[in-house]
């Protein structure tokens, strides 16, 4: 069976057990502290909650239904999405969406973010804001596969965000724009025909 010559496996170091047991016993008293005892859905929480203070959102959803985090003056909403700088394709992915929730992203109540991050714990840079054609590309997708078989999963590229939503660049308090420049460039060399380093906000400017 081909699934069997899949994959790469080398020695796991003592140093890789001993360091993780510690690194996990300290996530496990977080967990115990705010009573979060999913570890994925921990450290998914944990990033929505950074990217959405950051962005003005002052409460976050613990209940998987709904939207990620809520502005409670504003009554605008966030949904997060989390990306890893080192994946090919940087992004947000949506995973069994249905019609009604493709829909919302059209809705002027309803914000993105997509955080991009570098290991567990630092932000290099989020792509923010709204857009009905989101939404409506959503939907299209969605209604693309409702009567097959195959799993309702969208993805949408920063760059289609920067350039064709108009979503904004995020820096980070503990980054600067030249360094958060540097690596969209890195990243896609055609982005300087659509965005300058000066389009790039800080938080204070969101």
């Amino acid at each position: 069976m081909d699934i069997f010559q899949k994959g790469e496996y080398k020695p796991i170091p003592n140093s890789f057990k001993t360091k993780g047991i510690i690194a996990l016993e300290e996530l496990t008293k977080f967990q115990d502290e705010f009573q979060s005892y999913d570890t994925d859905t921990t450290i998914n929480e944990i990033r929505d909650a950074i990217v959405g203070n950051y962005l003005g959102y002052d409460l976050l959803n613990i209940n998987k239904h709904g939207f990620d985090c809520k502005n409670s003056k504003t009554g605008k909403f966030l949904e997060v999405k989390q990306c890893s700088i080192f994946s090919k394709r940087l992004g947000g992915t949506w995973n069994d969406t249905n019609e009604e929730k493709a829909m919302a992203f059209s809705d002027k109540r309803l914000f993105t973010a997509v955080g991009i991050w570098k290991g567990a714990a630092d932000l290099q840079f989020i792509v923010y804001g709204q857009h009905k054609k989101l939404g409506q590309y959503l939907l299209k997708r969605v209604k693309a596969v409702a009567n097959t078989s195959t799993r309702s999963t969208q993805s949408v590229g920063i760059e289609k965000m920067i350039q064709e939503y108009n979503f904004k660049v995020i820096v980070p308090p503990d980054k600067k724009k030249d360094f958060v420049y540097k690596l969209l460039v890195n990243y896609k060399r055609n982005i300087p025909t659509y965005l300058t380093i000066d389009d790039l906000l800080t938080i204070n400017d969101v």
